[in-house]
């Protein structure tokens, strides 16, 4: 009877060996995370050419991100622990995973509205602060996302669908195993993330199509004018313009050409960062929920705040010319940047 009621109270929980892997994965991108993230901001601070309104919101992408990667030290208390309870007091770990839910709503909303404000800039040809793309409402905007993050984390438990704190099967500090409407909790989530998704696929689908479209636009546009010179070559003179136009108009195209290949790419980097977010939270809603699988996904959802700096960060020319500089500790073309 004392061996059943001892295998009753071992068996929820996930093998140690599996927590230590977890923990020791954590624990490098909350360095790689904290560094890469912190690089960003101090480059938009210290950049002037840095300094436009899109980058306010990666800055505030990059700092919702450093919170999650100030969380794991705490999440790593929690995975390494080998009694069933949380080692620090356990009104921290529902704060941990407050500050996570919050951080992770946050990062998405963020690159909702990076891909909306792009969409906005591009296909109305906005140049400098017009319209919706002003410091003012941008900054709206951030605190809007801040304010729908910690709204979406707190309302759920107020209501009683799951409650913030430490999972003793999963070893982190998450959803208890205690509330029985956990799970509608872990599906209100995974909408959230659905959603952010489809938005930005829709947005960075629609900035694709107007780049196609215009392009079109540009080659009809060119064959007509060939056409039309050609067939009207009455001098010299229309002649050698037909043929300095026919050699300036091609490294035009292949120019436009480059930009087409480089926003497919950008797109697709952005699909399969959010497809990684989603299964790693998605998982969840597909997979029974005493699953070692769901812990290797958290641990893959923790690693998008870190790649996060390289796809908006070292893929910018200014951005990579920034972190060289700050690297190198050189300062004296930051500051002439920055002046």
């Amino acid at each position: 009877m004392e061996a059943s009621t001892q295998s009753s109270v071992e068996a929820p929980t996930i093998a140690f060996h599996h927590r230590v892997i977890v923990a020791s994965v954590l624990a490098g991108l909350a360095i790689i995370g904290l560094f890469g993230n912190t690089l960003v901001i101090v480059s938009v601070i210290t950049t002037k050419n840095l300094r436009t309104v899109t980058n306010i919101l990666v800055v505030n992408l990059a700092f919702a991100d450093i919170l999650t990667c100030c969380s794991i030290p705490f999440q790593i208390a929690g995975l390494l622990s080998q009694t069933g309870r949380y080692p620090i007091p356990e009104i921290l770990c529902a704060t941990v995973a407050g500050v996570g839910y919050t951080s992770v709503c946050s990062s998405v909303s963020n690159l909702v509205a990076i891909g909306f404000v792009r969409w906005y800039v591009i296909t109305r040809s906005i140049r400098g602060h017009q319209g919706l793309n002003t410091p003012k409402n941008i900054a709206k905007v951030v605190l809007f996302i801040w304010m729908e993050s910690v709204a979406l984390m707190i309302i759920p438990p107020v209501l009683g669908v799951g409650t913030l704190g430490y999972s003793r099967y999963y070893g982190i500090c998450t959803l208890t195993d205690t509330n029985p409407r956990a799970f509608d909790n872990v599906i209100f989530q995974g909408a959230v993330i659905i959603t952010a998704l489809i938005l930005t696929l829709v947005f960075y689908g629609l900035i694709l199509r107007h780049v196609l479209q215009h392009n079109k636009q540009f080659r009809d546009k060119f064959a007509d004018d060939r056409v039309s010179d050609s067939s009207s070559a009455d001098t010299q003179q229309k002649k050698a313009s037909l043929s300095s136009s026919q050699d300036s108009r091609p490294p035009m195209i292949k120019a436009i050409n480059q930009k087409e290949i480089e926003i497919t790419k950008n797109v697709f980097t952005v699909v399969c960062l959010f497809m990684i977010c989603f299964v790693a939270l998605g998982v969840n809603s597909v997979i029974p929920r005493a699953s070692l699988t769901i812990l290797y996904g958290y641990m893959i959802m923790i690693a998008n705040s870190v790649v996060n700096p390289i796809i908006y960060g070292l893929k910018h020319p200014n951005f990579q010319e920034a972190f060289k500089r700050i690297i190198c500790c050189r300062r004296r073309p930051l500051e002439r940047v920055s002046n």
